[in-house]
């Protein structure tokens, strides 16, 4: 039996050879992939828009004294009281620049995605564009190599 050609690893989870596609423990056969990919994985953004969003509410209605003054009893910091309305402009304060930090921080990913029999998943997922493309550039010559003018639908990787 002749061994399969190694035509990309990484050294640790992601080998493709002229028959399978693996990834840590999970080894896909070529001839079972019937598309694959690049994916954009876009981030969640909704749950630092609801916190800017509650910030900026906590705020206005601070400063527009809705809060009752004693809602938190009397609280004193360096020898002056401050009312609820001044602690929950804080607060909203607080929350916004929380939330415009998760929006700030949070990136895109990008996945193989494979197509097979079973269905379609996400193989591999990495913050790092250039790792992805490199898998997909090896799967795109691995099936040329093992179905020559078989018709497989090859996606594309765009720079």
């Amino acid at each position: 039996m002749i061994p399969d050609k190694i035509l990309y690893t990484d050294g640790h989870d992601v080998t493709v050879t002229d028959s399978t596609f693996q990834v840590k423990n999970t080894s896909y056969s070529l001839r079972g992939i019937i598309k694959h990919g690049l994916l954009i994985v876009r981030p969640q953004r909704l749950p630092g828009i609801l916190l800017m969003l509650a910030g900026i509410i906590l705020t206005f209605c601070g400063f527009m004294n809705l809060f009752p003054i004693n809602a938190f009893g009397d609280i004193r910091s360096n020898g002056e009281y401050i009312d609820a309305n001044v602690i929950m402009m804080w607060a909203g304060g607080a929350l916004f620049l929380i939330g415009l930090l998760i929006i700030a921080l949070i990136r895109e990913r990008y996945a193989v995605r494979i197509a097979t029999a079973e269905g379609e998943k996400n193989a591999v997922v990495s913050y790092r564009k250039e790792y992805i493309a490199q898998i997909v550039n090896a799967l795109n010559e691995a099936l040329r190599f093992a179905r020559p003018g078989s018709g497989h639908s090859f996606v594309a990787v765009k720079d």
